[in-house]
Parts: C-alpha cells; structure tokens; sequence
C-alpha cells in the first residue's frame, strides 16, 4: 500500500464511520478555519452556479450537500477509488474528496494537469486513427482544434460537433471552416426524443443548460437514434446532463465500447454517479481521472474510461 492509499483509507474509514451530523459539522469547522477573502471568493463562485448550493455561514447548503453526498456513499466512494488505473487518477480522487472534507488546497493544486490539453492526456489515450469522435458540448470549436492539434489532421475519419445555440453553432462554423469531415448537429443529447428550450446562463454561453419541457424549437435526441455508425471516441461537458445523454448512448457504449471521455463536475454526485454507470455495464474499461480546475474548489474533473 503506497501512501496515497493508505491517507486515502483513512479518510474513507472516517466517512464511513461519522454520522452525517459529524461530518457536516468538521467541514464547518474547516471553512471558518480559512481565510475570511478566500471564503468569499467560493460563495461568489458557488453562488454563479446550480450545481452545488451555497456557501456562506448563514446558508451554507452546499456543506449539507455535500456531507449527505460523502456520507451516503462512502463506500461507493472506495469502489470508484479502487477501480482507478494509475496513480495519478488516486491522487486526484484523494485530493478532490480531501478539499471537499477538510478545504484542502493543497493537494487540490498539486494534481491540475499541466502537462497535456484539457480532454487529451498523452498518457491514457497516445495515438488516435481514423477515429469517429463525438463531442458533446462543442461550444465553440475549442476542443475540437485540441483534438486535431493533439493527434493530427488525420487522425480522424468523421466528427460531429453537437450544440444547442445559434450562437455557438455559428462560432463552430467559423473556428472550423478549414476541417473537413465535421457534421454540425444543433441538438441537444439527452435519453429521450423531443422537443425542449435553453435555459440561457448569465455568466457564460458554455454554461447553458437544456429546459426539459414538453414545448420549444430545441430538438432533442439520443447518440443511439442521431447516429448510426460506430463511435470511437464519445467526450462530453453537457453541463448536468451527461448521466442522461450516456443513458441515451448505451447502445453504442455496449457495442462500439469507444473511449469516452466525460465530464464528472456537475455537482457532487456526478463524481460518482457516472462511474457507477457505466461500470454497471459492465463492458470492460479501465478508469482515470484528471483534474484541469483550480486550486481552490474542484471543477473540471475528467473521467477517462479506456476499453480493454
């Protein structure tokens, strides 16, 4: 048992055995133990988001949350740790938890990849050929030029760039015009087939989020009905609603089993609820997670599944 493991069993034991009271509580404690700025800068944050409540000593709904969260699923929690492939991804779980439990930064700043692109680790995924590469999220094409920057011009047989404004579908036509081979869907991806709206958000175009509602010129869709041929490579930062739209992909998970690469920061129990989907198909990957956030509150965490 090497170090990280071993102050990794430690905290998990210690979840197990506190009541949610008790953890809530020690959080608590932690945060009034920062600097009084350093907790200001969390709550206006916090506060530009849905994901994980509130902050602040009158209301501090995010510590409920996120105790419940910790506290209802700790042994999951070493499910998810123990399937990890490498030890980097057992050091950004240690140091996602641990910030979570005690503000710890760290630890935090001690894992954010600096050394590969956001989505593209050289490390879990070296080479890319003729690939069929899903990008759900696409915004404005950023990604896209990381992936064909990263691999090469011809490391890719087709792309669909998948988007749900105007806005950001004409920027991704803008930023892309010189790629060939890229299909541009302005839908949204979800388990369902219908019609809904863009709840807009105030702070950024790439924070968006789909209204499910029964009425809007939003079309909707599942991977699974929207395209047909094999997929290789499936990313996804669809704000929330990733659990939903790998429900709609599960055909193609179960007989493409492409690499995906998934955002798993939309609140606490993304972290967790996506591995456990996808392990529970049990389709044979091997897990890793990055980190591309700051030092202070965790956003930006990545969940590498690799077939094998």
């Amino acid at each position: 048992m090497n170090y990280i493991d071993k102050i990794t069993q430690e905290l998990l034991s210690e979840l197990e055995l506190f009541s949610q009271k008790e953890i809530e509580e020690h959080i608590f404690e932690k945060l009034k133990m920062i600097p009084v700025e350093t907790q200001g800068n969390i709550d206006t944050f916090l506060s530009q988001f849905t994901f994980w409540g509130k902050l602040s000593t009158v209301e501090n709904n995010t510590i409920i949350k996120v105790s419940s969260f910790l506290k209802e699923n700790s042994k999951e929690l070493k499910k998810f740790y123990n399937s990890l492939s490498d030890y980097r991804s057992k050091k950004t779980f240690y140091a996602i938890v641990n910030n979570w439990y005690n503000y710890d930064f760290k630890n935090l700043g001690d894992v954010i990849e600096k050394h590969f692109p956001h989505y593209f680790d050289l490390d879990i995924i070296p080479v890319c050929q003729n690939e069929v590469f899903v990008d759900l999220g696409a915004y404005t094409g950023d990604t896209i030029e990381e992936f064909i920057k990263t691999y090469g011009k011809e490391s890719y047989k087709k792309i669909y760039a998948y988007e749900i404004t105007d806005e950001s579908m004409r920027a991704l036509k803008e930023n892309l015009y010189t790629y060939p081979r890229i299909i541009y869907s302005k839908k949204a991806v979800m388990d369902f087939v219908g019609n809904g709206s863009v709840l807009t958000h105030e702070i950024s175009t790439s924070s968006n989020q789909v209204l499910n509602e029964e009425e809007g010129d939003l079309l909707i869709t599942t991977l699974d009905e929207d395209i047909k041929e094999k997929i290789t490579i499936l990313k996804m930062d669809i704000e929330g609603s990733e659990i939903y739209a790998l429900k709609g992909s599960e055909k193609h998970l179960i007989e493409d089993r492409p690499i995906l690469i998934i955002s798993i920061y939309h609140g606490y129990e993304d972290f967790l609820r996506i591995w456990q989907y996808i392990n529970d198909l049990k389709i044979h990957y091997k897990y890793y997670l990055r980190y591309y956030g700051g030092p202070i509150f965790p956003t930006e965490i990545v969940l590498y599944a690799i077939p094998v």
